[in-house]
C-alpha cells in the first residue's frame, strides 16, 4: 500500500486520481480530503497497488487537529511507502516540505519508507527543474495535471516496491485452491499442469511476493 502525503494544494489528490483512474475531489480549500480514499493502481499484471490519498498538513497544524484527524493520519502507519507529494512550484517549497515531515514525527510515521515526489512540473521554468533534478536525485520530478513523470513515477514505484514480474514454477497440493487461486490473483499464470494430487503453475508474480510462496518454489 502506498500513502500520499504533502502539505495542502500540493497536487495530491490530482496525483490519486492520476494514478488510479479514479475522480477525488480536487480544491484550493484547507482539509477538503478528510476522510482517506483507498483505490487500486494498475502498473501492470500483478502489480496492483492500494493508493491511499490523506489530508493535506499546514504549518503547525495544531494538536488538537491531530488528534481528530488521527483516524485518517494512521493509514500512513500501515503503508508501505509514503509518497510525500511536494509543489515544486511554490517559493517556500522548503519550509512546506518542513511542516509535512514535523506532522510525520508526531503520529510515528518519520522513519516510514518514503518517495519525495515533486509535483506541478508544468508550473517550473526549465531552470529551475534542472536544478531540482541536480539537488534531488531521490525525488521524482511530476506534473499530475498533464501526466509528466507519471511512467518515471510508476517505474520508480515498482522499484521500490519490488513490483518487478519474476517468472517461477510453483507446485501445491491440489486442494489447496485457496493458494492456487492467489497465484491468479497475485500475477499472471502462463501455464497450469494437473498430475495426481499436484498442481504446477508456471507464473509470473511480483518479487515481493516470493518470500510467500517459497516453500512451493521448484
Amino acid at each position: 500500500m502506498v500513502a500520499l502525503v504533502g502539505y495542502t494544494n500540493a497536487g495530491k489528490s490530482t496525483l490519486f486520481t492520476a494514478l488510479t483512474r479514479a475522480r477525488a475531489e480536487v480544491s484550493d480549500q484547507l482539509f477538503m480530503t478528510l476522510d482517506p480514499l483507498i483505490r487500486k493502481a494498475d502498473f501492470g499484471p500483478g502489480r496492483e497497488v492500494l493508493v491511499v490519498d490523506t489530508v493535506g498538513f499546514i504549518q503547525k497544524l495544531p494538536h488538537a487537529l491531530v488528534a481528530a484527524f488521527r483516524a485518517t493520519l494512521e493509514e500512513l502507519t500501515e503503508a508501505d511507502l509514503l509518497l510525500h507529494v511536494i509543489d515544486a512550484s511554490a517559493e517556500d517549497m522548503e519550509e512546506r516540505e518542513a511542516a509535512v515531515e514535523s506532522v510525520l514525527r508526531e503520529i510515528g510515521a518519520a522513519d516510514h519508507p518514503r518517495l519525495p515526489v515533486l509535483n506541478k512540473a508544468d508550473l517550473v521554468p526549465p531552470a529551475r527543474a534542472a536544478g531540482l533534478r541536480a539537488a534531488r536525485p531521490d525525488a521524482v520530478l511530476v506534473s499530475a495535471s498533464t501526466g509528466r513523470g507519471l511512467d518515471e513515477l510508476a517505474a520508480a514505484l515498482s522499484r521500490r516496491l519490488a513490483l518487478a514480474p519474476r517468472r517461477v514454477r510453483l507446485r501445491f497440493p491440489s486442494r489447496d485452491a485457496r493458494a492456487i487461486a492467489g497465484v491468479y490473483a497475485a500475477g499472471r499464470v502462463v501455464a497450469h499442469e494437473v498430475r495426481g494430487d499436484e498442481v504446477t503453475l508456471e507464473a509470473e508474480i511480483p518479487e515481493r511476493l516470493l518470500e510467500r510462496y517459497r516453500e512451493h518454489l521448484l
